[in-house]
């Protein structure tokens, strides 16, 4: 079902890496076995960051109309973020889930058709988690396949669905920073809302949508914010416990 993704932070270092970038700082090399759930506004613990670092996550896409704006911004400034992706859009523009991960980002899941699961049956919820699952892959092949992210849509949950979850060896991932932008926002409120609420927090996951044409205009003064206020992105890729110990967080 998965695989590890081979574009890490060294491919943006030395002459490619220009001053001015943002870059990414390391590559986290994460189990679902040891990280289970993940993000404060719902769990107790988030994923393993330091002082002034960041995930960079965006949900919902792929998106024709905003996302490629979004891959943009991010090769621009050689950093690497991880995309929850709705099946069905995945199964409409494969092109685009190519393109995140051949161009080193982590692609996740975030349902089928993006359902409240918690409002379903859990014969029903299973569906919508393997279906998005199956989407991804199918958008991704031959080059690779889904990590064992999950996201759930709206954060809506049930303790059967964590179960479920956790028996399929997939990492929950919630959220700590969260500028609503599915809001109707300019992209100046977004980038506001990025910045008070981290700077409230000082480090965290970062929860955007790539399918918002305000978030995709945002990205790139959101990147030279983070940069000036001396922010470091991290990128977090699966591993097993093996695997993750040949990339020291």
């Amino acid at each position: 079902m998965t695989a590890i993704p081979t574009t890490f932070a060294a491919d943006c270092k030395g002459d490619v890496l220009g001053k001015d970038m943002l870059g990414t700082a390391r590559v986290m090399a994460l189990d679902p076995a040891v990280f289970p759930q993940v993000g404060t506004v719902q769990y107790p613990q988030t994923v393993p960051l330091k002082d002034h670092e960041v995930v960079l996550t965006f949900d919902d896409g792929p998106s024709p109309a905003s996302t490629s704006q979004v891959l943009d911004a991010l090769a621009a400034q050689c950093v690497k973020a991880n995309f929850f992706l709705v099946g069905e859009h995945a199964r409409a523009a494969p092109d685009l889930v190519r393109r995140e991960l051949d161009e080193g980002h982590t692609v996740g899941t975030h349902s089928q058709t993006h359902a409240d699961l918690a409002k379903l049956s859990l014969a029903d919820a299973q569906k919508e988690i393997q279906g998005g699952i199956d989407s991804a892959n199918a958008a991704l092949q031959p080059s690779g396949s889904a990590a064992p992210f999950f996201r759930l849509p709206y954060l809506s949950t049930s303790p059967s669905i964590e179960s479920y979850l956790l028996k399929a060896g997939l990492m929950l991932w919630s959220i700590d920073v969260d500028p609503e932008d599915w809001r109707p926002l300019t992209p100046d409120e977004v980038i506001s809302r990025i910045m008070e609420r981290l700077d409230q927090r000082g480090s965290g996951i970062i929860l955007m949508h790539d399918v918002q044409s305000h978030t995709a205009a945002a990205i790139p003064q959101l990147l030279h914010e983070l940069k000036e206020r001396k922010y470091n992105v991290v990128h977090v890729v699966y591993g097993s416990a093996k695997e993750a110990a040949a990339h020291p967080q």
